[in-house]
């Protein structure tokens, strides 16, 4: 299909294109104006997409760690955030008070694991709870900001002196009895 352009010098700034048998009046501005709408609509669209697909795990992203809850047990976020925060201040405030280090432990959270307890190997950590407990989430977040200050060499370091400082040192009981 062919469209023929005519110019009207009398609807000053439109022009009429004819295809076949019927003819369509555009003006310039409404064609614009649609355009303008279009593009409002289609950048809703893409912005309602966006949020709702951030919205679905919105909860566990907007937390310092990851967690895992396969038994989907109940996990407060908000207080599980605050409590990671005020565990990594305070304990940077405990080892350097002067000049706090910033602590920020990378961890997964582990929900309805068989026991309570923080398993660290060479590069991944994890806090492993039963339930909810924000006393052994708050402990074992302590233990790893503190193991972020002290390395595995430096740990390994530190264990290898106190045995061997142990076993220089004699105590004065020992001395009186000529040991």
């Amino acid at each position: 299909m062919r469209f023929a352009s005519q110019h009207d010098p009398a609807k000053e700034g439109a022009t009429v294109h004819s295809a076949g048998s019927g003819t369509e009046f555009d003006d310039g501005a409404s064609r614009a104006e649609n355009r303008h709408w279009k593009r409002a609509a289609i950048g809703a669209g893409v912005i309602l997409i966006a949020a709702l697909l951030c919205s679905a795990g919105m909860a566990q992203s907007s937390l310092p760690f990851e967690v895992s809850n396969p038994k989907h047990q109940k996990l407060p976020v908000e207080e599980a955030g605050k409590i990671y925060i005020s565990a990594c201040a305070l304990a940077a405030r405990a080892v350097r008070p002067e000049r706090p280090p910033h602590l920020r432990p990378k961890f997964t959270l582990v929900l309805g694991a068989a026991d309570d307890q923080m398993v660290r190997e060479e590069a991944a950590s994890e806090i492993h709870l039963k339930v909810w407990n924000p006393a052994n989430f708050a402990q074992a977040v302590v233990m790893l900001a503190t193991r972020e200050i002290l390395k595995n060499e430096d740990v390994q370091d530190i264990v290898r002196t106190a045995v061997i400082s142990a076993r220089a040192s004699v105590s004065v009981s020992d001395l009186r009895q000529g040991r």
